[in-house]
Formats: C-alpha cells, structure tokens, sequence
C-alpha cells in the first residue's frame, strides 16, 4: 500500500527548514536545493509544491503569520479586554527565541519585496493584516472597557500609533543581543496601551 503523505506537515516542515537556514546562514543560501536537504526530502519532490525561488519565499512569510494566528487562537478569549489586548500584541512582539526566529525571517524576506514584485504582494498582505489586528483590538478597548471609552473617537489615528509602536518596538528587540532581558519592551508595551486611555 502506498505510503500517504501528510502535505500541510510537509509543507510546515519545509518552512521550518527554510527557516533555520535563513537564521543560521543568511537569505542567499535560501534555495530550494539548500531547503531541501535541509528538510531531508528529494529537491525535484520540492520542487512540485515550490516551483521558484519565490514561491518558496512567499510561503514563509505566509507560515510565519500563519503560526502568529495560531497562537492567538490560544489566547483566554474570557480575558478583559485590557489582558485579552496586551496578550495579543505580546504575541506580535519576538518576545521568545520561537517569535524571534520568525520576525527575523519576516524582515530578511521583507527586504526583498522593494525590488521584487512577487514579494511585495506577501509582504504587503502581512503588513495590511497587522494594521487591521491593530484596528481590532483598539476597537475592542474602545467598545468594551470603559477606561478607553475615549478612543471611540479616534480608533483609525490610535490603531496606526500602534501600529508604528510595534514596529519599532519589534525592530529593537531583534537587533537586541539574544540573551538580553525583555522585560523592558512588556514595560512600554503596557505604558503604551496606558497612554491610549488619554483623548
């Protein structure tokens, strides 16, 4: 009988492999040679569900997110809203070695997407997906806890505030050593949905 093949694990584990390479030896020896071996799976095999360089590109940005919604489903949603935020945008943050990896792999394949057109579509729809989690939970604080009942107003101008902090506070936390504390960065995380609470 012939063996079946479980093809969202292959897919999963091809995108793992791509992304230890990536993490240990840098965005030019991501190829679906290199992947391949990686993975321990022939590269003609690959080759069927990757056809370009690209296409394999492009679904590693789609894991990444793809694992981001996955631990977000995991979230208490009985939570109050503030916890049910702050839990959220922890997860958007490379907090762990595990989000780490991925924000590092987001930011090596985002840098192609300006000069490479298949790549900008993927990196755009990461990009359009955050602003819009953004304008969710901003909107779920401004809806439900009436300490942020003054956000009703200007939902739009404090999702893209937030937006721009993630932003920032990501980029700092991956250029930061690996074995620094993270601590500070929950710290302004929290300061920063305080200072939504103010008109």
């Amino acid at each position: 009988m012939p063996k079946l093949i479980d093809h969202d694990q292959r897919r999963r584990d091809v995108a793992d492999a791509a992304w230890r390479i990536i993490g240990r030896d840098g965005l030019l020896d991501l190829s679906v040679r290199n992947v391949a071996e990686e993975a321990g799976l022939a590269t003609a095999s690959l080759r069927r569900s990757f056809p370009t360089q690209d296409d394999l590109r492009a679904f590693c940005l789609e894991h990444a997110a793809e694992r981001v919604v996955e631990r977000l489903e995991r979230i208490d949603p009985q939570l109050s809203p503030r916890e049910y935020c702050e839990a959220s945008l922890r997860e958007l943050l490379p907090l762990t070695d595990e989000s780490r990896l991925e924000m590092e792999v987001q930011m090596s394949l985002g840098a192609l997407a300006f000069t490479n057109a298949a790549m900008r579509v993927a990196y755009d729809r990461a990009h359009q997906y955050l602003a819009a989690g953004c304008g969710r939970l901003v909107n779920l604080l401004a809806e439900n806890d009436t300490d942020y009942a003054a956000l009703s107003d200007r939902v739009p101008d404090a999702a893209r505030r937030l937006h721009a902090f993630l932003d920032g506070l990501a980029l700092h936390l991956v250029h930061a050593p690996h074995d620094e504390n993270r601590a500070w960065a929950e710290a302004e995380l929290a300061a920063h949905l305080d200072s939504l609470r103010a008109p």
